[in-house]
């Protein structure tokens, strides 16, 4: 079991690699991954981020073999797999999910944290905690209302159903669908896309629109008004208003 990272000019993929078990998230790799993310969102030169899984799977979510080991130190294991979660959903660059398969459980949310979303056509989403008996966790609470509306956040959340890929589109749940044979290509157009892009503006955008449903209309006026001056500010801006038009 492992989580591997690859880098491509500034573009860093990131599979988690335990397809005899649907890349189910053992602690472990959760923290792998959180150790991971932490030493990416630092670094200038990372300009995407792309998770996906092995196997032709993107993860099962956690593992639950291990789910009733220390219970006294349960919230803090549940932390690690949250802090991945707010990672790829705050970090000051574009982060892809690229799924193919099942995305279910905390790896479903792991998945629609991300900024862009692209999946295979034969990807289905699945909220299996309440199959487990279980309560929501890594997101799902926060997530779903905000991407698919209140009442299927419920019909997701509380049956437990799970979404094909052309649904989740329609829902408003992934960014794109693509067959199975051209998933990585349009995974890799989108990226060669982001490495064009000037990163304090996007670190700029992502950070507001990040924000935006915690503040009023008038803050986040004054938010925008900051974030223009600090972005105008740095030579890339400034070279690229010279060159435009030219």
């Amino acid at each position: 079991m492992s989580v591997d990272c690859e880098r491509d000019e500034g573009v860093v993929t990131i599979t988690l690699n335990r397809p005899e078990k649907l890349n189910a998230m053992t602690d472990a790799m959760w923290s792998t991954l959180d150790a991971l993310l932490a030493e990416l969102v630092v670094d200038p030169d990372t300009r995407a981020v792309v998770i996906t899984g092995a196997g032709g799977v993107f993860c099962g979510g956690s593992d639950v073999e291990g789910l009733l080991d220390d219970l006294d130190g349960l919230p803090d294991r549940i932390r690690v797999s949250n802090r991945c979660v707010e990672r790829v959903h705050s970090a000051p660059f574009p982060t892809v999910a690229m799924v193919d398969g099942i995305a279910a459980g905390s790896g479903a949310n792991l998945a629609l944290a991300c900024d862009f979303v692209v999946v295979s056509e034969r990807a289905k989403f699945l909220q299996l905690f309440i199959r487990r008996g279980l309560s929501l966790d890594s997101g799902a609470s926060w997530l779903l209302p905000r991407l698919v509306g209140d009442r299927r956040a419920r019909q997701l959340a509380i049956l437990g159903d799970s979404l094909d890929a052309a649904t989740a589109l329609e829902w408003g749940m992934v960014t794109a669908v693509a067959p199975v044979e051209r998933l990585m290509e349009e995974v890799a157009a989108l990226t060669d896309r982001f490495r064009k892009l000037a990163p304090r503006a996007v670190a700029g955008t992502k950070e507001l629109l990040c924000n935006a449903w915690a503040v009023d209309l008038p803050t986040a006026l004054g938010d925008e008004i900051a974030n223009q001056v600090a972005v105008i500010l740095s030579a890339e801006a400034q070279d690229a208003i010279r060159g435009f038009g030219k």
